[in-house]
């Protein structure tokens, strides 16, 4: 955390009975952007980043022990599917945590969603 000066944590788990699992997918399924580098650790389980480039959306599968660090300013989205079952380390340089900035544009909901690990 020194070397990526990173200055806070969380763990985040969800699995298939959790109650909220519906509105954390949709809010995660918007795209949107962070001031800051968005690291995440997978511990277990399994969902996919879609990472927005200049001419094409690329569907980044992460699974247990995947390391991904999507860069600041990077247009992009999150869906863990319809019975999630995840856990990831969250890593910060900002003490507040998640914070997105939804861009407003629709392209996530063209997009296939995760089924999920079969």
């Amino acid at each position: 955390m020194t070397a990526g000066g990173y200055r806070s944590c969380d763990v985040i788990r969800l699995l298939p009975d959790n109650a909220e699992r519906a509105t954390l997918r949709t809010k995660f399924l918007d795209e949107h952007i962070h001031d800051e580098d968005e690291v995440r650790f997978f511990v277990e389980g399994s969902g996919v980043f879609y990472i927005r480039g200049p001419d094409a959306v690329y569907a980044l599968e992460c699974t247990r022990d995947d390391l991904i660090a999507v860069p600041e300013g990077t247009r992009h989205w999150f869906d863990m599917g319809p019975a999630p079952r995840f856990t990831a380390i969250r890593l910060f340089a900002e003490p507040d945590g998640w914070v997105a900035r939804f861009t407003g544009d629709p392209i996530a909901r063209g997009i296939p969603l995760y089924e999920g690990v079969a």
